[in-house]
């Protein structure tokens, strides 16, 4: 069937079980309440809009998938109480109308879904919407307000335009341009919030917020029982099912990095299966010779699994638009180099493993060998600040938020909005799972899940170290055992040898050798770097790089950032701009100023391709 199909609806005679037809594909929703019915403008030009449902001043749209908007599954599933629409995929079930309707008919809670999914039904009797995000809010879903009008849908700009919302929250954006990330559940708007991770809300036929609850919370019980030897060997069994789950049908390609997460979705891999049939690998690096892409190619041909290798080039300014209505100003746009071949992952797959999350669960927080009871919450806020400020930010908060934000000082604003979301997650005591949950609640659930849409732009990411089999074992872990990547190593020793014996990026050694050399890894590596530049060979290690210190790109950053009649100059004098870009390029490693950059264009990028004022182009 062809993936950019709409799907059926589906009606059972009587309540309860219904069956699905085959998964079909979803550009983007929207549900809103008391507006005209305008049609706000799709992500992309080709996904228009379609009207699917109308009850009283309540109207559901959808848009279908593009040539470069893959989108997501969809599955519809009807009933005489319940219209219900799942967004995404659930993991792990054979039954998964069966696994929804027990949700919704409140047999159980949503914590027992698993996957990469929103969740939509309407309760026909009491003309009522619920929505469930899944446990770590992977798939975004916004809701709006502006007291009359409201909406809720997986698009912002949609979203924002049907509700009628174009205030610009300037707490939010220091907390975005501070960290990189907008904090808990704020987005460029003053009334625009995304829904937060294992929540459930119900809206009116109004569109009235009636009940908003987290459905599942952070815990962490390591388990004293369990030797570490049968720690590897548990962990083993349970990513090998869910690797195996997660490829069981479809074209999948497999991202390959010079780290230790990709590396262990590949070892999952028998080069003797047929799925080396339906896999494709590739890697991208910043030079022709680049070591992530050496390895990644070794990598791939141990498995025996096609592979392609790539080396950036200027991409940004020519894929702005797309990337932008993709990442939707969620993220620094340089993050995103997938950007640069969405069209190559289209042409190769339906689905992509990311493995994003192995990074947080398979290493340690810096605080394994902290005790329960042992830090203050002023200790936890700084560990936490550690973890997420950003170099290079200072320009962006005094010229942009300073005078804007909601109380005097930026940096006591945002210190309190981070305690509060710390305590979100106080129930979990051992300080290391604390920071983790943290960090997954936040960064992960705010900035990592925006590269994932990247990612939806060519094929439909599954995401293996999201899967709660693997998240729940993880929270019997003790600190200890996967602090320096120590269970990960030993993991893939013991059953990759193979990938095991190509060198780690980071220390420039092979698992076996272990840490035993790492001050020699790193000095060496400094090394290499100092000779290579000696023998004048350019030294390319960030996309910024790439992207703005070529021709193209200082174009690119003239008609972004000071072009006349740039939103952005509203905000910031175009001549302040000007003179923060002359001493980037005189010295673009100082001060974190890529980093300045990236984000100010990110910023100016949003306003004029999703900002306020869109809908009405």
């Amino acid at each position: 069937m062809d993936r950019f199909q709409s799907n059926q609806i589906l009606e059972s005679a009587e309540p309860g079980p219904a069956q699905a037809s085959e998964v079909n594909w979803l550009g983007d929703w929207l549900l809103a309440f008391r507006t005209d019915e305008k049609i706000h403008p799709p992500r992309r030009p080709e996904g228009q809009w379609k009207a699917v449902k109308s009850d009283f001043e309540c109207h559901y749209w959808q848009s279908s998938p593009s040539h470069d908007w893959h989108g997501m599954p969809y599955m519809h599933v009807e009933t005489t109480a319940w219209d219900i629409r799942l967004m995404g995929e659930l993991y792990g079930t054979m039954d998964p109308v069966g696994s929804v309707l027990d949700v919704v008919e409140n047999r159980t809670t949503a914590a027992s879904l698993n996957g990469h999914f929103t969740l939509l039904a309407y309760q026909k009797e009491r003309f009522e919407w619920h929505i469930w995000t899944n446990r770590y809010a992977t798939l975004h879903a916004y809701y709006a307000t502006d007291g009359h009008r409201t909406a809720l849908g997986s698009y912002m700009a949609a979203v924002a335009g049907a509700a009628g919302c174009a205030e610009l929250d300037w707490d939010g954006l220091a907390s975005f341009f501070r960290f990189g990330f907008f904090i808990g559940d704020r987005t460029h708007y003053n009334r625009v919030r995304i829904l937060r991770p294992a929540t459930h809300c119900i809206l009116n036929q109004d569109g009235r917020l009636l009940f908003e609850q987290r459905y599942w919370h952070w815990w962490h019980s390591p388990r004293t029982d369990r030797s570490y030897d049968e720690t590897i060997e548990e962990f083993a069994g349970i990513f090998g099912l869910v690797m195996s789950d997660l490829s069981a049908n479809g074209r999948i390609a497999y991202p390959i990095s010079g780290g230790l997460d990709s590396r262990s979705t590949i070892a999952t891999i028998d080069p003797a299966s047929d799925l080396t049939n339906r896999s494709w690998t590739y890697s991208y690096g910043y030079s022709d010779d680049s070591i992530e892409t050496k390895i990644a190619s070794q990598i791939a041909t141990l498995r025996h699994l096609n592979f392609k290798r790539y080396t950036i080039h200027p991409y940004l300014f020519d894929r702005l638009d797309l990337i932008m209505n993709s990442i939707e100003g969620f993220q620094d746009i340089t993050q995103a180099r997938q950007a640069a071949i969405t069209q190559d992952i289209a042409r190769n797959a339906d689905y992509l493993i990311a493995a994003h999350l192995g990074d947080i669960f398979l290493d340690d927080m810096g605080l394994p060998a902290v005790e329960p009871g042992a830090l203050t919450d002023d200790d936890y806020l700084a560990v936490a600040l550690e973890k997420i400020k950003k170099g290079g930010s200072d320009w962006l908060i005094e010229n942009l938020c300073r005078d804007r934000i909601s109380e005097k000082e930026v940096d006591p604003l945002l210190n309190r909005l981070v305690s509060e979301e710390l305590r979100r997650v106080s129930e979990v005591q051992e300080p290391d799972f604390h920071v983790k949950a943290f960090k997954v609640d936040q960064w992960c659930a705010r900035w990592t899940t925006a590269s994932l849409r990247m990612f939806q732009a060519a094929a439909f990411p599954r995401l293996p170290f999201y899967d709660t089999r693997l998240t729940d074992f993880f929270a019997t872990v003790p600190a200890t055992y996967v602090a320096g990547r120590r269970l990960q190593i030993d993991y893939l020793k013991r059953y990759a040898p193979d990938l095991a014996g190509v060198i780690w990026q980071v220390t420039g050694v092979d698992l076996f050798k272990g840490n035993q050399n790492s001050t020699w890894s790193v000095s060496r590596r400094a090394i290499n770097k100092g000779l290579r530049l000696i023998r004048g060979q350019k030294v390319i290690e960030r996309n910024w790089e790439v992207q703005f210190l070529g021709e193209s790109g200082q174009r690119g950053l003239q008609a972004w950032l000071l072009q006349p009649g740039l939103k952005l100059h509203e905000l910031v004098p175009r001549s302040k701009v000007a003179d923060l870009i002359d001493r980037f390029y005189s010295d673009p490693l100082a001060d974190k100023r890529g980093y300045t950059i990236s984000m100010l264009l990110s910023f100016s990028a949003w306003l004029e391709i999703l900002g306020p004022g869109r809908s009405d182009k």
